[in-house]
Order: structure tokens, then sequence, then C-alpha cells
């Protein structure tokens, strides 16, 4: 066993997220390698399709101290020559097993008025454990910059290894989801914590009178406070899907007229990719990642807060058939450098130290 790999965000509300699209890709590019093993929480029952060997941490109780009791144990039996921590902090060294960790994003201390203080408290463990680490992971070049400045570490440590496209957001799988949907509509994807600035696009909303769908596993209490962003008659514009699988999610963006993305922080940034994917155009913030993940395949509005330019973009974009054809032909060009054969191909580097 030469890598083992922390799969427990799969069993936690991370699954829904892109964290877990993260883990799932991992899994899908090493599946049944036998160098590679996967880490899981005892009694949570391991996700489907992991093919490869499996080992079994405590239970999701107080994860950094049972870490700390557990982890030291499964690295003496089986001696793996690296440890990768997708999502949690690292436990303390262990004499001759390389540690990795994977840092998504630094959201948590770039907007702190959006997270209780037990979160902070916890993420700043997390990251604080990068000082441990043998190399830390960063998904984008603004996260591992997000890194360097409120984790002075050496920059020697950090390298940058793209998240991939998922292959199964695939056009030619999509099936229509069971619930009655508007004919056209805006589309949005993905979490819907105060940081994804969900208050500001429902605004925009009710200013073009266009349906929106939020896709996504989002309370219903959340549900209900989003809409108190929009007059009454206006909250019928609204539709959450909660969570869908991705045949039916794929089908949503494919038959978007377009997709909306008016996150303040991101440090990848699926959903903008995945609509790519399926042939669809988005207007997305000009925040964290997503200059740099996009490139030149999406409008941007500038000021993320700012209803008015939320509404000229969205409408700029809706009336320019050419416009929509142009940014999909570049996002086509743009996935191949999100390829699974060159995530493979850097992880491999990290993880076996290959040249």
């Amino acid at each position: 066993m030469q890598i083992i790999i922390d799969g427990r965000p799969l069993q936690t509300f991370s699954a829904f997220r892109g964290i877990g699209r993260y883990v799932r890709n991992i899994a899908q590019t090493f599946d049944r390698d036998e160098r590679a093993g996967f880490l899981f929480f005892r009694g949570d029952g391991v996700p489907s399709g992991i093919g490869n060997k499996i080992f079994s941490a405590a239970p999701r109780r107080m994860i950094t101290l049972t870490d700390s009791l557990f982890l030291p144990g499964i690295f003496s039996r089986q001696h793996p020559a690296c440890y990768h921590s997708t999502a949690y902090a690292l436990p303390q060294k262990t004499r001759n097993v390389r540690y990795l960790l994977t840092v998504h994003d630094l959201t948590p201390l770039k907007f702190p008025q959006f997270f209780s203080l037990r979160h902070r408290l916890v993420f700043k463990r997390i990251i604080g454990s990068a000082r441990r680490a043998d190399m830390v992971l960063a998904v984008s070049a603004t996260t591992a910059a997000d890194l360097s400045t409120f984790f002075p570490i050496d920059q020697k440590k950090i390298k940058v290894i793209y998240n991939m496209r998922d292959d199964r957001i695939n056009p030619d799988l999509a099936e229509k989801p069971p619930q009655p949907l508007p004919g056209e509509y805006l589309l949005y994807a993905g979490g819907a914590d105060r940081v994804k600035n969900l208050e500001t696009l429902l605004q925009a909303i009710s200013r073009l009178q266009v349906p929106l769908l939020i896709a996504g596993k989002i309370s219903e209490a959340r549900a209900a406070q989003l809409l108190t962003a929009l007059p009454a008659p206006d909250r019928r514009l609204v539709t959450f899907t909660g969570y869908i699988p991705d045949s039916q999610l794929v089908w949503l963006y494919k038959n978007a007229a377009a997709f909306v993305f008016p996150s303040l922080n991101e440090g990848f940034g699926y959903p903008p990719l995945e609509s790519l994917q399926c042939g669809t155009a988005a207007v997305v913030s000009r925040a964290g990642s997503l200059p740099e993940i996009l490139g030149d395949a999406a409008i941007f509005v500038d000021d993320a807060l700012a209803v008015d330019e939320w509404v000229e973009k969205i409408r700029r974009l809706l009336e320019d058939a050419e416009m929509q054809r142009t940014l999909i032909a570049r996002g086509q060009r743009l996935l191949s450098k999100y390829s699974p054969a060159e995530f493979k191909k850097n992880l491999e580097r990290v993880y076996f130290q290959d040249k």
C-alpha cells in the first residue's frame, strides 16, 4: 500500500458539495488501483463504487482528537508511503509517512462574518495543520495565494493541482427531473450558505422576471429565508429542486437559458465548468478563483453585490445568441485543461513521486 486517501467527506454533508465531487473524482481516478486505499468513518457505511481497499477510522466525533489516536495505528500496520487528507486536519507527524493536505479555499477566513466562531476555529485547525504537511495541494493559484496570505508556510511545499472536469456530467446522459419545470429558466447549482450570495441574485431575478431554478441540497429553513429577499408576488419565480442525481442536474444545465453563479468566493468552482460541459453559457461573479478557472469563457460581474450589474449582464447574455455561442465554444476548448488524464498525472507525481 503506497497511499491512503481520506474518503470521509463522502460520508458527510460535504458529499453534496465541491469537496465531495473532488473526492469522488480521486476515487474514480484510482479505482481498483492496488497502490491506493481509502479511509472512512467506522459505522457510517462506505459509499458505493469504491473498489479499493478500505480502512476504518473512529466514528464521526471529535475528528482531530480521534485521528491522533487511531491513524498512527493504521499507519504502523499498513506502512503507507503517503497519507492524503482531502479535507480534515492532519494528525501529528508519523515517521516515514509523507503527509499531503488539500486546501480547497480560505472562505471562512476571508468572510468570517458568515461563519460561527466554532466553524472558524475548526477551520483554522485544519489549515494550521498544513505546517505538518510535506506538501499542500491547492486546487487553484488563487487558493495558493490566499493560503500564503493567511498561513505563511514554505512556498516550496505548495503545489497547485487543478480539479478535473467530471465526465459523469455528460449531456448524452441527461434525464429530465420529475417535478414540474418552467419552459425557460435560469439555473443556479451549488450551496446556499451566505457566501454564495443568492440574496443578490434573487433581487436581480425579481427585476428580470425570469424563472430561476436553484439546484442543490438546501434546508427548508434556508429556502424560506432566501425567499424573503423577494416581494411576495415574485416568489413564484423561484423553484428549489433539492438534491438531484447528476443525470437530472445535467438535464437542467443543458436546458437552461443561462447559468448564473453569484458567489463571493470560490477556491475552484465546479458548477460553471459543468454548465459549459453541457453547452450552456454562464454569468458569474468576478470573485475568488472564478476568473482564473473560467478564463474568457464566461461573462463576469465585477461587483458581485451590485444588483444592477447582474440584471444588465444576464439580460445581455439572454438577448445575444452570438455571444452565447462564442462563450460555449471557448468553454469547450477550456475543458481540455481540466482533463481526467491531466489530473491523474499530477496526482501520481505527488503520490508516488513520479518524475
